[in-house]
Order: C-alpha cells, then structure tokens, then sequence
C-alpha cells in the first residue's frame, strides 16, 4: 500500500529534511511540495494526497485556514502540523488534525507518526471499541426525494449509508450506489433529522444503524467502519461523547 505526502513548508531545508524522513518509511512517497498556503492548496486539489504535513506560519495563507479548505476538498486526509508554534495546538486539533509535531522535533516522533497513519489506513490499529450503538426496537422505513443535478432521486431511507461533503457537493452514498447534491449538508441533516441518521463530523452524516465498530484515528476522531462500503465516514471524540449521552437515554427509556 503506497502512502502519498504532500508537504508545505516556507523553509526549503526544512521540507528537504521531513521530505527525506518520511519517505525513509517504506511504502511512502512525497508527491508535492509547496513554499507557501496558495500553491499548497493547488497541489493538494491537483495531486489528492492522503496525508499533508504543514507549517503553521506559512505565507499567502496559513496553515490553520490551509487545513480547512483541505478538510473542505477531502475529509480523510490526515493533517499533521510540523511547526514551531506550539500555541496552535488547539486550533489545530479543532480542524482534525491527526497530530501536532512541535520544532525542533527528533526525526524519530515523524517517523512514528506515519507508522500510526499507516496503521489506520490498514485497519491494524489494535484499540477497538467495538458495538458501542445500543440496539433499538425503532424501525424506520420511508422514502425521500434527493437532488442530483436537474433530477429527483427516489431514496429509502433505510439504505443510506453515510453523507459527506465532497469539494462543493455533497455526496450521498447509499446501498448499491452514490448520488451527488448541491445540497448543503446542513439542509440534508435537516431532511434526515432524526434517528438513526447523526451529524458524527462537521463533513459527515452517518446512519447508525450502518455503524460496526470505531477505530482511532489521531487524537481527536475516530474512523466508523461502516456495513456495505469500505470507506470509514469520521466521529470526532466530542460526537462520540454526545452519541454516548443519547445511547444511554434511549437504553433508559426503552428498560
């Protein structure tokens, strides 16, 4: 499984240095490099990489707002701040950074964090919480319209699977397929309000009812594996909280 880096960094031999350790692990490739936050975010829509390391002081935009609109073009990618400014933890952690490496930093604490992204994106991360969806005796079984492009698209309810945002669309993936929308998923979790549908992400929408098991990824999230697809929609911790407190409500109304 190759692994694709992109790095945005204003120092040169600083991206030099993370360039040449990360691609020291096997099975990962730097496939950009940018100096400033603009020609990063056009590397990053051009190229797709999965992981970005950035710098926070970056020119023309930096790296809290890179992030954003990275999360914004594609939510799994893993962000991992390399800077020296220890004072952006927060608002790293608050854009879903998956870590936050502080200069002058050992080679080493890089190295092991490509090695835990590998780890995710394998599915070999060993701390599991499995089956923390209580079940419910609640059946839903109706029907919407969606919009995808000049048409309506006749959905039960019942097969979707997740929602996400997908650049300036939103994605609906459902059992046997996917439509897009110009929809905002604001507007969709309001036609979805309810159970068992939950807004786990700021980019996602997923059916719980579709949830099999979590998987850490970073510090602030976690990865849903889903029935019927293999890509893994997110649930931040404070989400999982919520879901928790909701879980434990509905199990005491129901006993």
């Amino acid at each position: 499984m190759k692994i694709t880096v992109l790095i945005a960094e204003d120092d040169s031999d600083m991206r030099h240095v993370i360039k040449k350790v990360v691609e020291e692990v096997e099975g990962v490739r730097v496939i950009g490099e940018a100096g400033n936050g603009l020609e990063a975010i056009k590397l990053i829509k051009e190229l797709s990489p999965q992981v970005a390391f950035l710098d926070i002081d970056l020119p023309g935009k930096n790296g809290v707002e890179l992030a954003r609109e990275i999360f914004d073009i594609n939510p799994w990618t893993f962000i991992v701040f390399a800077t020296a400014f220890s004072e952006f933890r927060g608002e790293a952690f608050d854009v879903y950074a998956f870590d936050y490496i502080v200069k002058p930093f050992k080679m080493n604490r890089v190295r092991q964090t490509i090695d835990r992204i590998k780890m995710v994106l394998s599915g070999k991360v060993t701390d599991k919480t499995k089956s923390y969806i209580k079940n419910t005796n609640k059946k839903v079984s109706r029907k919407q319209f969606f919009k995808n492009d000049n048409k309506l698209v006749y959905l039960n309810l019942d097969d979707i699977i997740y929602v996400t945002k997908e650049g300036r669309k939103s994605t609906i993936y459902f059992i046997g397929g996917q439509i897009r929308t110009n929809e905002k998923l604001s507007i969709l979790e309001e036609q979805l309000a309810g159970y068992p549908f939950f807004r786990s992400h700021s980019g996602f929408i997923v059916n719980l009812k579709m949830v099999k098991e979590l998987i850490p990824a970073g510090r602030s999230s976690y990865e849903l594996v889903m029935e019927n697809t293999k890509n893994r929609p997110l649930i931040t911790v404070e989400k999982f909280k919520e879901l928790e407190e909701l879980s434990n409500y509905r199990a005491s109304k129901s006993s």
